[in-house]
């Protein structure tokens, strides 16, 4: 079971969110992860930076932990834009992004709010909002391969590909994540989350690709977690879990960092 960070950005504004990279780093998380949100108080924030801004400035301050938003919304850039973002953080990271991807809420959602605020209704239909997903997923592609139309020429290709998760909440996406992507991610506590990682793996093993396949789960900071004897460990293993990813929510917890690396190195 490998452990991840994820900081919450609008409560952890520069350079707390620097320093928080670093001691991830120094204490053994594999990923650290920010968030994709427009405005800061659907996270109970009072500001949140932009996502890929903030991801490039910890590239550029870290060396080794690996770095990605969980989970970056579709609805928030254009699929060609948010190519040029992932090629972008990779090459100041020099490899070390992973692409947390997301469908979106639905327009009456709470987290829809910051978009209702600007004008950018999400597409009111489950079914709209994974479709853009996989459009992303194909734009995505299409400008990275090595084999892209003259158009595309100058336009950054993220060398390596990222490795991509899907936030999934329902089945139909998970089946997304195991058919296209690397890996999948629910939150631990979500009612059908066992359900739903198996339709993702079981998609997974069909769809006849030989690419690496992650199954994760997010919770709230508990360091009983890292200490390895919380009973929810072996429940999220008979899930097929072998990430998990702890949030730190209000506020970044130094001394439970530098208390960490006892439990991962």
């Amino acid at each position: 079971m490998r452990f991840d960070l994820q900081i919450n950005p609008g409560n952890s504004i520069w350079p707390i969110a620097r320093d928080a990279a670093l001691a991830a780093e120094a204490a053994g998380f594999k990923t650290l992860w920010t968030v994709d949100h427009l405005a800061g108080d659907v996270m109970h924030a009072p500001d949140m930076p932009e996502c890929f801004t903030l991801l490039g400035a910890l590239a550029g301050v870290t060396s080794k932990i690996e770095l990605g938003p969980l989970v970056v919304n579709v609805g928030n850039r254009h699929p060609a834009i948010l190519a040029n973002s992932v090629a972008t953080v990779q090459q100041i990271s020099g490899g070390r992004f992973v692409l947390g991807l997301g469908a979106g809420s639905s327009p009456n959602s709470p987290f829809a709010a910051e978009r209702r605020a600007i004008g950018m209704l999400p597409p009111a239909k489950l079914a709209d909002r994974h479709a853009a997903v996989i459009g992303a997923l194909d734009v995505m592609n299409e400008m990275w391969s090595p084999t892209r139309r003259s158009e595309l020429a100058a336009f950054p290709i993220a060398n390596p590909k990222p490795n991509v998760i899907i936030g999934a909440n329902s089945v139909a996406l998970a089946k997304i994540a195991g058919e296209r992507t690397n890996g999948v991610n629910i939150r631990a506590t979500h009612e059908r989350a066992s359900e739903i990682l198996a339709a993702a793996k079981l998609a997974h093993e069909n769809s006849g690709l030989k690419k690496p396949f992650t199954v994760s789960v997010w919770e709230h900071y508990d360091e009983a977690l890292l200490r390895g004897d919380d009973p929810r460990l072996d429940v999220w293993r008979s899930w097929g879990v072998d990430r998990v990813i702890l949030l730190m929510f209000k506020s970044v917890d130094f001394a439970a960092l530098n208390r960490a690396a006892k439990f991962l190195n």
